[in-house]
């Protein structure tokens, strides 16, 4: 059921008479769940009878224009996620140290935050329920993280008891419409070498071939996963067209597994080292000619680290197609080269280029990255000088390396390290601020820069030289 938190905006709230506490239960006789089945099953061409449980226990039949819900949306109480049952041996939740925040520690394992958000579910905790709703509803696309497709080694890694065949779960999916993106956390001593091949060709028989003339795939936000945000109002468009779905899957993520210094009593696991991100980087080199041979895209992809682990170039940009899986840094350094660069052409043709010198804070892999692909089209004539500081992070341990785990306090300490005098533009990476405001120790950007001199900023990504030039 769906709960309402706050009174309707005028002139509805006289019209419905709902108040904060009553809950939606029944839509035309239908049981609800959530906000995604009042959009789903809401008539578009006529009033919706809607069952409202109120606070007092009352019960009472109200009508409702479909085309009021779009508007009263944000007066629902958020959906609550359904956690994951799995322990698996790598869960970087389990890596988190005490006395954070209690969001911190809660394992979301539910599909409607894959399908709306682009999370990744282990598909363990779904049941043929979940199955058929998927289905119905067409909550497409679908983010799954496979691990290994043979049985007893997935098992194992997702420290269940319950064998499952994920690639029929996934072969069910598939034909029934739904698109689905997968990833690999890759973990030295599990899943890597045969496993992995094995993993590789037995998604491949769930990919689709491209015909001729068409997309692989479009991804619907510039962020790469299909739907933008929470945008609901997005997905009732979506549910309502008649065009055939075309389900498969359409990529498969390779990512190396993050250890921190918090792992007591956790299983032992070994980081992935440089001579294996050699071996992994030619693999899968093999296996994404195999692939756009046999589909039209390169479907396998490698995240950054691997490159930049090994020191290899990083592969052309067509080989990323349409960086599905950029929120999982696949792709994500060649494409802000890229886009960076294309961005600074047109602002050297207007005589308009950044004129603001910039300190950037980030992680020291991020820091790597700019030293080797950003470093030679900022230095272009007439530009300010960038210093960028690799953060250590002592709060997860120095083998964290990306932006998005640094806490505030790490950011403070290398903030307050900085010579006071020039005062500088201190940009911040935005991964380290969450939705809330927050860092992951629960620092706003006020308390990281509190008492010191230095203009302190989040940046921006694919628009930080928009951002820089403003700057002024």
């Amino acid at each position: 059921m769906i709960t309402l938190i706050r009174a309707f905006p005028k002139p509805l709230d006289t019209i419905h008479e709902w108040q904060p506490g009553d809950h939606i239960t029944h839509l035309d006789g239908r049981p609800i769940e959530d906000i995604l089945d009042l959009y789903y099953y809401s008539p578009e061409d006529k009033v919706t009878t809607i069952m409202i449980q109120r606070r007092t226990g009352e019960t009472v039949r109200l009508e409702m224009d479909p085309s009021d819900i779009d508007t009263v949306t944000d007066c629902f109480a958020p959906m609550e996620f359904k956690t994951c049952a799995a322990d698996c041996v790598f869960c970087f939740i389990d890596q988190n140290p005490k006395g954070m925040r209690d969001q911190i520690y809660v394992k979301d394992e539910d599909y409607r935050f894959s399908f709306l958000y682009g999370n990744y579910i282990t598909l363990t905790s779904m049941g043929k329920k979940g199955m058929r709703r998927i289905i119905e509803q067409r909550l497409s696309p679908l983010y799954v993280s496979v691990h290994a497709t043979d049985i007893d080694v997935r098992t194992r890694m997702l420290g269940i008891k319950r064998k499952f065949d994920v690639v029929e779960m996934l072969r069910e999916l598939c034909e029934a419409g739904i698109e689905i993106h997968t990833q690999v956390v890759l973990c030295p001593g599990w899943n890597e070498g045969l496993i992995l091949e094995k993993t590789f060709r037995d998604l491949l028989t769930l990919g689709v071939p491209v015909a001729e003339g068409e997309e692989a795939f479009t991804a619907v936000c510039e962020r790469g996963h299909g739907y933008d945000g929470v945008d609901i109002p997005d997905y009732a468009d979506v549910v309502a067209e008649e065009s055939q779905p075309r389900g498969g899957v359409k990529s498969l993520a390779i990512v190396p597994v993050g250890l921190s210094d918090h792992r007591e009593g956790l299983t032992k696991l070994e980081s992935v080292t440089p001579e294996l991100a050699h071996e992994v980087i030619d693999q899968v080199a093999g296996w994404q000619a195999e692939a756009r041979a046999q589909l039209g895209f390169s479907f396998i992809y490698l995240s950054d680290e691997f490159f930049l682990m090994a020191g290899r170039p990083f592969p052309d940009a067509e080989t990323y197609d349409g960086f599905w899986q950029i929120d999982n840094a696949i792709g994500l350094t060649p494409r802000l080269r890229d886009t960076w660069s294309e961005a600074l052409d047109w602002l050297a043709e207007d005589d308009s280029l950044p004129r603001q010198p910039l300190t950037v804070l980030t992680g020291r892999l991020a820091a790597k990255a700019w030293r080797r692909e950003f470093d030679e089209i900022l230095k272009r004539p007439g530009m300010p000088p960038v210093e960028v500081v690799g953060v250590d992070n002592r709060f997860y341990g120095n083998s964290v390396t990306v932006a998005g785990l640094l806490s505030g306090d790490d950011l403070r300490r290398a903030l307050l390290s900085l010579p006071a005098d020039p005062v500088r533009q201190v940009v911040l990476s935005p991964r380290v601020i969450n939705s809330d405001g927050v860092t992951l120790d629960g620092m706003t950007l006020e308390d990281i820069g509190a008492g010191q001199p230095h203009h302190l900023q989040l940046g921006e990504e694919d628009g930080f030289i928009d951002f820089w030039q403003e700057l002024g």
